[in-house]
């Protein structure tokens, strides 16, 4: 681990330079890009910034820093209402257990009957389906 991704989840960093880590230059999709971990650890910090913490909770293009966002107890109700409808269903998960809302509403995901076979237990054989 790098000493800037240390920083960043470090929760005695100081405000300004979180928000300095959360801007690093680079590639955030780079797999050991700093800038794509020190984002999604400041997400996570809970001495970060409300200012910055919206600014990550509301960038479409990082995912875990919207997630960690959202479980960061210092995010507002407000940025967290705007993340209920998450297209990562995780994150409008955690916005939605924030606020004392039911998890996201799944497509598809209507309950079935489940039939339970009935045995003759002098042949066992199914009866019914």
């Amino acid at each position: 681990m790098t000493s800037l991704r240390d920083e960043a989840r470090n929760p005695n960093t100081s405000r300004e330079r979180l928000h300095e880590l959360a801007h690093q230059p680079g590639d955030r999709g780079q797999h050991d890009s700093d800038a794509g971990w020190c984002r999604e650890y400041v997400a996570a910090n809970p001495n970060v910034g409300l200012a910055t913490l919206q600014e990550l909770a509301a960038d479409m293009d990082d995912v875990m820093a919207r997630r960690n966002a959202a479980n960061n107890p210092v995010l507002d109700n407000q940025t967290l209402w705007m993340m209920i409808e998450d297209i990562d269903d995780l994150t409008a998960d955690a916005a939605r257990e924030r606020l004392g809302l039911a998890p996201k509403p799944r497509p598809n995901t209507a309950l079935r009957a489940v039939r339970i076979p009935v045995i003759d237990v002098k042949t066992g054989r199914v009866t019914k389906p």
